[in-house]
């Protein structure tokens, strides 16, 4: 069947990120319970956000109150927005429960492991997609689990997080890199990335790169 081997393949390709995440994950743990947070409204974070960016956001802004982090966590969130479309046309019209559950894991990594997919004709993407969306969920919430436990008792910063996880995105998108167009795109999108970084809030800084990446993907031709 389609979806069977579309959803394995799914599950096989989510295992490069299963450890990644999971680190990034005990990382989330380590800071969430060093910030104030107990260790079961942690790992209930990582359960229903299932959003890196936004749950560390909570960690670095708790105790400045609740309407910092809403507005920090809405400036990263809006990059959702195009992340959205773009899968909502590759995948066509879908029940509203696979609408769901497509929009719950929405993150950064399965969302290129599934343009990949596409690009090599994958069959079923929305199995292919809930196949890496279980990997990349276990890793993170079993991550979470470790580094909720630990507390205070690890380093983040000693996990390599940062490092980790820039290497996993360049490894996501080289290969969807392939015309004369796609390098002028990334260079446009860097050197938005360093702007923002320059110029723009932490909150704000994803958020403004990647709506100036995805201005630039629209604007730049053949």
């Amino acid at each position: 069947m389609a979806n069977g081997s579309s959803f394995r393949r799914g599950l096989r390709d989510g295992l490069a990120i299963l450890i990644a995440v999971g680190v990034f994950g005990v990382g989330f743990g380590v800071v969430a319970v060093e910030a104030g947070l107990t260790p079961w409204l942690t790992v209930v974070a990582s359960l229903v956000v299932v959003s890196g960016a936004a749950q560390f956001t909570l960690a670095g802004l708790l105790a400045a109150g609740p309407a910092p982090v809403l507005i920090a966590a809405t400036g990263l969130a809006l990059r959702h927005v195009p992340m959205s479309a773009k899968l909502a046309s590759l995948v066509g019209p879908q029940p509203l429960w696979t609408r769901l559950a497509l929009a719950w894991v929405l993150v950064d990594e399965t969302f290129g492991f599934t343009l990949r997919a596409h690009l090599r004709g994958e069959e079923d993407l929305v199995a292919y997609k809930a196949g890496a969306d279980v990997m990349l969920y276990s890793g993170w919430v079993l991550g979470t689990v470790v580094g909720a436990a630990l507390g205070s008792a690890a380093d983040a910063a000693a996990l390599g997080i940062d490092v980790l996880f820039a290497v996993m995105f360049l490894g996501l998108a080289a290969p969807l890199v392939r015309s004369r167009r796609d390098w002028v795109v990334v260079a446009l999108s860097v050197t938005a990335a360093l702007a923002a970084t320059a110029v723009l809030p932490v909150a704000w800084r994803v958020t403004g790169a990647a709506a100036a990446a995805a201005l630039a993907g629209v604007f730049v031709g053949e």
